[in-house]
């Protein structure tokens, strides 16, 4: 005769009564479904990973128009998480493009990230009223604003003083096909965040890794590829 009582009925038992081994249940869907935990940081924590105030105000006003809300919270996480191991240098996000697929409206990220040369790819960025929206998150964030047309020139302090950042605003989508978004010859970071294509979500295959420099990142929602040496390394951020 079967034991029942040696049986768990996730509908109607305490799921605390649950053998040690079987506690993960919970966490292991969290993953499978794309959610992560990270650390609450106290605004000195952000401070000191950051390096300025202006960074730590993006990286407070980060938002995400993916569901749940939740989200924008794995992307602060994110964000601070790559400063705090330091998995890309200072001197790759001064020297090569970071380019965001899908990018939205999303300035606040890759600020706090630490893009010099950002592009933020999106074709809703051809809506007169979203390129609007994005100028002024850089007049709220920034100093000496220079507007050229699909461009955006300003000053941002990541620690050291006013640096030079540009912004490519480019209204196109992401696509292998002719008339679409070519990525750059050398990309120093690549960020996708549910980044959706003509073709359905995009990820980061051999076309778009073969362009990343040596020390470069990519970074998909918060799993980050580090392309050094020829090789690739996976880092899941978070818990």
């Amino acid at each position: 005769m079967e034991n029942n009582a040696e049986r768990f009925d996730p509908l109607h038992d305490d799921e605390s009564a649950l053998p040690s081994k079987v506690e993960s249940k919970e966490n292991r869907m969290k993953r499978l479904m794309g959610f992560r935990d990270f650390p609450k940081r106290t605004q000195e924590e952000k401070l000191a990973l950051l390096g300025s105030e202006e960074r730590v105000r993006a990286l407070d006003a980060i938002t995400t128009t993916t569901l749940p809300p939740s989200k924008k919270e794995m992307k602060k996480g994110a964000a601070l998480e790559v400063a705090e191991q330091h998995l890309v240098s200072e001197e790759i996000l001064r020297t090569y493009p970071l380019v965001y697929l899908g990018s939205g409206t999303d300035l606040e990220y890759v600020l706090a990230l630490g893009g010099r040369n950002i592009t933020l790819v999106d074709p809703i960025l051809a809506i007169p009223e979203i390129k609007t929206e994005v100028i002024e998150k850089i007049k709220r964030f920034a100093s000496d604003v220079e507007i050229k047309c699909d461009e955006c020139v300003f000053e941002f302090d990541f620690g050291h003083g006013d640096e030079r950042v540009t912004a490519q605003l480019v209204a196109k989508a992401y696509t292998q096909e002719t008339g679409a978004y070519e990525l750059p010859d050398k990309i120093g970071a690549l960020v996708l965040y549910a980044s959706q294509g003509p073709g359905g979500r995009i990820t980061a295959d051999s076309s778009i890794k073969e362009r990343m420099v040596d020390g470069g990142i990519i970074i998909e929602d918060t799993t980050v590829t580090l392309i050094k040496d020829g090789q690739e390394e996976l880092i899941e951020l978070g818990s």
